[in-house]
């Protein structure tokens, strides 16, 4: 219960911040994209920090570690260099620049004949193909937690449930990871549902907020996610401790 009570909450917090940033949101596009210009750096850099926390990230974390240990993770600290790099190099010529988008720099950057047909395959480029694929992998991740943690088929009635199984049956689409067993409809539609549902979530207070209700939720995220995160690593040293101290003992007694 207090895990639901968490994610209850959430959510309401998440679509609130929405509906409470739409008024400013609604302003000018520079409003709507970049909250007006006036976002503080802790709250920049907590909200990046978070986009990381993506539910394929830690599945790439467990398995850099479980294919190579402990010392694959070193390749990560290329995002922190290429992050201070953009926020202390590269961010200030960027506001300097007064653009609203990467695309729009490319066009003011390069000025000659072919500087719009650069900006629109760059827009094209990076607006669609690449954020299609980042967002396959995170979607592909998510239903790997989806099938273990959302059982839709245990959960909603079966007049509800049975003709959207039927439907998911006849069509043949596959979308699961085995996690459940031979089974394939019955996880293909729980994830299809989950999908579904963040996908309303997220693009609910994200269209009507703006950059603005992105960053409050991101903030309250990684705190959420940050908070269990810290006092398990503490509790596990503190374990370790305790039976370091019980082996030095028994060391000392020998």
């Amino acid at each position: 219960m207090i895990d639901l009570a968490i994610v209850v909450a959430f959510v309401l917090y998440s679509v609130a911040a929405g509906f409470a940033a739409r008024r400013r949101a609604s302003r000018s596009l520079d409003e709507y994209f970049l909250a007006g210009r006036k976002v503080r750096g802790w709250r920049a850099g907590m909200s990046m920090a978070a986009t990381q926390f993506a539910a394929d990230t830690p599945l790439l974390v467990a398995g850099l570690i479980a294919a190579s240990g402990v010392f694959a993770l070193w390749r990560l600290w290329i995002y922190a260099l290429a992050f201070l790099l953009m926020g202390f190099l590269l961010g200030p010529a960027w506001r300097r620049a007064r653009v609203l988008t990467d695309a729009e720099l490319t066009q003011l950057r390069y000025s000659a004949r072919g500087a719009l047909t650069l900006r629109a395959l760059k827009a094209v480029y990076y607006g669609t193909v690449i954020n299609c694929i980042v967002l396959a992998f995170v979607l592909v991740a998510a239903t790997r937690l989806f099938e273990l943690f959302l059982p839709w088929h245990e959960w909603l009635p079966a007049l509800v449930y049975d003709p959207m199984l039927s439907a998911v049956e006849w069509s043949g689409l596959e979308i699961t990871a085995g996690i459940l067993g031979p089974s394939v409809a019955v996880p293909t539609l729980n994830n299809l549902i989950s999908i579904a549902l963040m996908l309303a979530f997220v693009g609910l207070y994200s269209a009507t907020g703006g950059l603005r209700a992105v960053i409050a939720t991101d903030v309250v995220q990684l705190m959420l996610m940050l908070t269990p995160l810290t006092l398990l690593l503490k509790l596990q040293l503190r374990r370790r401790n305790n039976d370091y101290g019980r082996y030095k003992s028994r060391t000392i007694e020998c």
